[in-house]
């Protein structure tokens, strides 16, 4: 898992006027030398040297069509037998072709590197054999996360490239990577560690001090598609993340915590768990209680993923438009909220894009609650804001407009949806509660224990959203996906 090289360039793109030395900047780049070594040892007669930094990144450059190269023709990059394989690419040389070559790009600039292969990259194994590329691929994020976002007349004297080689060398010794967390590395780079009766490990080199305090945040999504078909059932999942972060004074503390409350009788076991490497057990004393115990590291970090089938949709609708002549539209659309949903939102509204069509104005509307207009962002949707609340007796809200298209503006500038055509079309629904979640899973300050006993300050918030949320038009043509066959099921 080591890397031959590493590159960042800073790239004009698509400015034919640039001089070369204006459209392209090495801003930081460095070639291991043993590593290098190793290579010609294992490649022998098929070994091809590295070019000059110049050299590679003009290949480079027009390998990934970035300047004038760009819009010619190419056989070897542009024609159908070219086999594209992004984000790993091939680069032709001087000395030869250099493969593979990992970019990325982050902050507007390209993170790029050289892993070597072990075995020989002439041999030319499968990518998800390379360990060296996700080696390198986490390699070019922490350097981009230690970076962050550079001005963009940045250049290779700016202080934070100066650091980034220290960052490289302690985060990859000799090429080879141990230990890229931004987070880690910069507490071995600027703190400096009182002396230890334990051995800390590498991946928490430093203690915490100062008050000590522990933060989560329960983040629950749900996704669903609503067709008002018989034939075409709804569905809907819900998943969501548990992020923590601990600061706590001890060398290896251990913490344990509920994800729901063990007096809730309504919560949703996960069907799935994923958790963060720190876990160090899963306990389940019922079905709807789960125990998570972990050591944590300084920085925040997910503590852990899950997914989870809920009986009931929050928030139930149908949604019918017609066209009409002389360009108008009759519209009704109708939500209904789960009586066992917390009415309270931080937002609540609806978009109703029309694709398609030019621009959509108002001539008549009807709304129980909320107000409707036209979003300032895109002439073709309309934002339907319902508010914080629904109505406490009906828990339902209405509205019925009638609207007028001027398919005579184009709107070439927006991206059009070319199967939302006639009465095919869709509303879609976004909405956030605060300290609520669909599977009741929570964090319960009581039950969080900290071992060895220290005073500590919790504080934890739970949130629900909708992240994507439609329901297609009664009238039209909807995007269904059907499950495999079993007869086909591997």
């Amino acid at each position: 898992m080591s890397i031959r090289a590493v590159w960042i360039l800073a790239i004009r793109i698509g400015d034919d006027n640039a001089r070369e030395d204006e459209g392209t900047r090495t801003l930081f780049s460095k070639v291991y030398p043993t590593v290098e070594r190793r290579v010609k040892a294992t490649e022998h007669d098929s070994y091809v040297q590295l070019a000059d930094n110049a050299s590679f990144v003009n290949s480079l450059v027009n390998k990934l069509g970035l300047q004038t190269t760009g819009k010619q023709f190419i056989e070897t990059r542009d024609g159908c037998k070219h086999i594209d394989q992004k984000p790993v690419f091939e680069v032709d040389t001087v000395y030869g072709k250099v493969w593979p070559v990992l970019v990325i790009q982050q902050y507007g600039l390209l993170y790029c590197c050289l892993p070597m292969v072990e075995g020989g990259s002439h041999l030319r194994p499968p990518l998800i054999k390379i360990s060296g590329l996700s080696a390198g691929f986490s390699l070019l994020l922490g350097m981009a996360d230690f970076l962050g976002e550079l001005p963009s007349t940045v250049d290779e004297m700016h202080p934070k490239l100066a650091e980034l080689y220290y960052f490289v060398s302690q985060a990859a010794p000799f090429g080879t990577p141990k230990d890229t967390n931004p987070a880690t590395v910069r507490d071995i780079m600027t703190k400096q560690s009182p002396a230890l009766t334990h051995k800390q490990p590498a991946w928490k080199p430093n203690i915490y001090k100062g008050k000590s305090s522990l933060y989560f945040a329960v983040k629950e999504q749900i996704r669903a598609v609503q067709y008002d078909d018989l034939k075409v059932p709804n569905v809907w999942d819900v998943y969501g993340t548990v992020v923590c972060h601990a600061e706590l004074e001890h060398t290896l503390p251990e913490v344990s915590v509920n994800l729901y409350s063990p007096t809730h009788s309504k919560a949703t076991p996960p069907e799935t768990l994923v958790t963060h490497p720190c876990v160090q057990a899963i306990e389940s004393a019922s079905s709807v209680k789960c125990k998570l115990k972990f050591t944590p590291p300084n920085e925040m970090f997910v503590l852990c993923q899950y997914s989870a089938r809920v009986m009931h949709l929050p928030i139930k609708g149908f949604y019918q438009m017609k066209e009409k002549e002389n360009n108008t539209i009759d519209l009704l659309v109708q939500l209904k909220l789960n009586e066992n949903l917390k009415n309270s939102f931080s937002h609540c509204f609806v978009n109703l894009p029309f694709f398609n069509r030019g621009p959509v104005s108002v001539s008549e509307c009807l709304t129980s609650q909320g107000n409707l207009s036209v979003s300032t962002a895109d002439p073709r949707v309309l934002v339907w804001n319902i508010g914080q609340k629904f109505p406490s007796k009906t828990l339902e809200v209405i509205l019925k407009a009638t609207l007028r298209c001027d398919p005579s503006k184009k709107l070439s500038s927006l991206q059009q949806d070319e199967f939302c055509i006639g009465n095919n079309c869709y509303i879609q629904v976004y909405f956030k509660i605060a300290d609520y979640s669909l599977t009741n899973c929570n964090i319960d300050s009581k039950t969080v224990q900290v071992t060895p006993s220290i005073k500590y300050k919790i504080n934890s918030v739970t949130e629900l959203q909708a992240s994507d949320y439609k329901i297609w038009n009664s009238h039209g043509d909807a995007v269904v996906g059907f499950p495999v066959p079993t007869f086909l099921d591997l």
